[in-house]
């Protein structure tokens, strides 16, 4: 079993290819009902249900009234329980670009030669990115390939060119193309890009999709955790006009071949040209809801703790920078394995158990903004909908609706001395091969609660070629399948709401920094700090939802709700900082840390360790 959830995502997915389309004949009644919740939370009408978005606003409805139709009950007087979400971004009116290109005049001096000034439209020109910066940038241009730094493969777009000062062009993706699964795979997001160019120096970004047929389209301003984190000014450009700044001699058509065949940087600078830009945007921040519904318990003692049985309904509405479609035309992602299959099995549960109440009471959870960085979850916890310690256990549900020779992967049994044990005796009386994995820091909603010392599973049938497509769609959702995760879930939350002893909590691996983020980590790193990120947008520095029990940062004194400033000479104000800053660093390193507490801020020395 590999250390870091995301690698083992990304062996699973090279593994298993799409699962075959099963034939649906003859489907029990709970199949059937399971078949009727995918095919709603998947159909058109809801668009992908992007987090905010009026499709996902719709699911909600249609989750609370299946809740109050089966007579589940609201917490503390509501179904609903909302938190902040910034939902995009407004464009304001002086945004503006222009593009200055000397032109040659033979024998006359530089400064005599002509200026050609272009002025480009936003919107059909160009684009902020989301993550970007208010402000200006100006400079001259300089080509840089793929914006990649990383040692660790060996490969450099920064290597031998100066570029403070000066605006940077960056494709998107990596040298090898699409392939994620790659060493490469670290070094794709947006994000790290901007980051990376802003360590260098460079006074602003100007990407650019590589060559495909989504080339001359732009990634949403809609959705998204951490709106204006990136530390830099970065924007997004239509290739076909950014390519009539190359010379003939280097094409970016022709530079891209050569990059993606020899996999080596080509950087340089683009000759008489540069450019101004000025960006200005506002953000627009919305009231999202989780959904919530209650099956009180029948014990008068143990009614008092709760079961938390959840699964986030949200997904990528019409794709933005999680998909994995490359076409040019806009499509709906469905998400009908991620994550209509475990609302469908969890509102299943719930339907049962509003029937059959246990000694504990149930709390069914539909959370919200789990693609945007287990949002829903963290705020769930945060907002103390129920008070952390009377929350006993949790069971996550994400993409269980493609089970594969009967077996069940179930992560988290490691959380809780009872929880490989009561997995056994399940998997002795069902048909269901229950594959145990103690790893507890998934990129899934589970891992909010594991951070609060909760034991916490997460239940989940493998990774497919349709994942974060517009292809992951419910006629290929395996619904036997779905009725088998659904019983075994009913199983596991029998067992764990009628057992009068509370299951123990069991601290189990650490998470790597970021991976409770969806997005690819910033690199690889020798060394372990132990931050638990918390994607609630901070204007002071990076904020933290905990630390890993026994790490560096929680020997230092460094706790949850406190906000990293600096690590070292490195200014830390998003995920893509910490990991930056942690790859400079080598085990046994005393390093400095800066961060606020309540307002007040403090200084550290953090001794690093090996990872």
């Amino acid at each position: 079993m590999k250390k870091h959830i995301r690698a083992l995502f990304l062996i699973m997915l090279a593994i298993f290819s799409v699962s075959p389309i099963l034939s649906q004949k003859q489907l029990s009644p709970i199949a059937e009902s399971l078949k009727g919740t995918v095919s709603y939370l998947a159909s058109d009408e809801l668009q992908g249900r992007l987090t905010g978005e009026p499709g996902n606003l719709k699911a909600a409805d249609f989750i609370e009234n299946f809740m109050k139709s089966k007579g589940l009950q609201p917490l503390n007087g509501s179904y609903r329980n909302e938190f902040s979400y910034n939902a995009g971004v407004t464009i304001h009116p002086n945004n503006s670009a222009s593009f200055t290109t000397l032109i040659e005049k033979a024998g006359l001096p530089k400064e005599m030669w002509t200026k050609a000034v272009k002025k480009w439209n936003v919107v059909e020109d160009w684009l902020p990115i989301k993550l970007s910066e208010n402000g200006i940038m100006s400079g001259e241009l300089v080509f840089v390939g793929f914006g990649v730094t990383a040692k660790d493969i060996n490969y450099d777009d920064y290597a031998n060119i100066d570029v403070k000062g000066k605006v940077v062009i960056v494709l998107s993706d990596s040298v090898d193309g699409f392939s994620r699964d790659s060493r490469f795979a670290n070094y794709c997001e947006l994000r790290y890009k901007a980051r990376n160019a802003k360590e260098h120096g460079a006074a602003g970004v100007i990407f650019v999709k590589r060559l495909s047929d989504s080339a001359n389209t732009f990634y949403t301003l809609k959705g998204e955790a951490n709106i204006g984190d990136g530390g830099i000014i970065a924007v997004q450009a239509n290739r076909t006009k950014i390519a009539t700044f190359f010379s003939r001699n280097q094409a970016l058509y022709t530079i891209e071949l050569e990059m993606n065949k020899t996999k080596q940087p080509k950087s340089f600078a683009l000759p008489n040209s540069s450019v101004n830009i000025t960006v200005n945007l506002g953000y627009t921040v919305i009231q999202v809801p989780n959904i919530v519904g209650i099956v009180k318990g029948t014990d008068a003692a143990l009614s008092e703790e709760y079961i938390v049985i959840g699964a986030h309904f949200d997904h990528l509405g019409m794709g933005g920078e999680k998909s994995k479609y490359k076409g040019k035309t806009p499509k709906v992602h469905p998400g009908a394995d991620d994550n209509a299959s475990g609302v469908a099995a969890i509102l299943e549960a719930a339907s049962y158990f509003a029937k059959n109440p246990q000694k504990r009471s149930l709390a069914f959870v539909a959370f919200n903004g789990e693609e945007e960085g287990v949002l829903g979850s963290m705020n769930f916890l945060r907002n103390k909908a129920i008070p952390t310690e009377k929350i006993a256990a949790m069971v996550n549900l994400d993409m269980v609706g493609r089970m594969k020779d009967n077996k069940l992967n179930i992560f988290g049994t490691g959380t809780s001395s009872k929880f490989a044990s009561l997995a056994d005796e399940i998997a002795a009386i069902d048909t269901v091969t229950i594959i145990k994995v103690e790893e507890a820091y998934t990129p899934s909603d589970n891992s909010s609660f594991n951070v609060q010392k909760i034991p916490s599973l997460f239940l989940f049938t493998g990774v497919h070629l349709d994942y974060h497509t517009p292809t992951d769609e419910e006629d290929k959702i395996n619904y036997p399948g779905l009725e088998k995760v659904s019983r075994v879930l009913t199983t596991f939350v029998q067992k764990l709401a009628s057992n009068p002893e509370k299951p123990d909590f069991k601290a189990i691996g650490s998470p790597t920094e970021g991976s409770l983020t969806p997005a690819p980590s910033s690199g690889h790193t020798s060394v372990s700090f132990g931050a638990v990120p918390d994607f609630e947008p901070n204007p002071n520095g990076f904020k933290l939802q905990g630390v890993t029990p026994g790490s560096p940062a929680e020997k230092a004194g460094i706790k949850g709700g406190d906000v990293l400033i600096s690590m070292g000479d490195k200014r830390i104000k998003s995920i893509v900082d910490l990991s930056q800053a942690l790859k400079s660093f080598k085990p046994g390193d005393k390093v400095p840390v800066k961060y606020l507490r309540e307002g007040t801020e403090k200084t550290v020395e953090v001794t690093m360790v090996k990872k």
